[in-house]
């Protein structure tokens, strides 16, 4: 409820009910009302709310998330082969169906030795963070080559082409982390 939510704020800002209203130029009684959800404010009231509580108009309609902590086990990670990739993905977040989709993908691959990860450039609407665990991989970013190896880390910008290939003898294996996700 909306109330609940600027109390919560307004709490958090260390802000009493009488300051709070002195400042919009509400009572104190009137804030209290709305915070108990027994009236609804007026938009021009909720725009001075979220200017004294310094929180775009917005944050007072979002509802708290119900995502709670969640584990998962090394068994239980979801595996996903895709025919356009030459690597299986690890997924380390959860895989949800048809549920709220979370704020970033992470997974684990390997690429083995001499291996394109894709058949293709990749490109998508999301920051890409890979870090290598082991051996090494070539990001192929527009015309640019960055050596990433054990231990390195390379952020791809959002709208970047880009491939990643190993060329070594071993097998390499990263972790990374797209977000905001794209596999909604």
């Amino acid at each position: 409820m909306i109330g609940e939510k600027i109390r919560n704020i307004r709490k958090s800002k260390n802000l009493t009910i009488v300051e709070l209203s002195e400042k919009i130029n509400v009572t104190s009684g009137y804030i209290s009302q709305i915070e108990r959800d027994l009236i609804s404010p007026s938009l021009s009231v909720l725009k001075r709310l979220s200017e004294a509580l310094e929180v775009p108009l917005s944050e007072l309609f979002l509802e708290q998330s119900d995502m709670e902590v969640l584990k998962i086990s090394e068994g239980e990670r979801t595996k996903v082969k895709l025919k356009d990739i030459n690597v299986e993905l690890e997924f380390i977040t959860p895989v949800l169906n048809g549920e709220k989709p979370p704020a970033c993908e992470a997974f684990l691959f390997k690429l083995q030795p001499k291996t394109w990860a894709s058949n293709h450039s990749i490109l998508h609407e999301s920051r890409e963070c890979i870090y290598v665990l082991q051996g090494e991989i070539e990001c192929h970013v527009g015309e640019k080559i960055y050596k990433v190896s054990k231990g390195d880390s390379i952020i791809i910008p959002e709208k970047k082409s880009h491939m990643y290939y190993n060329s070594r003898d071993t097998v390499s294996e990263a972790l990374c982390i797209i977000y905001p996700a794209i596999h909604k």
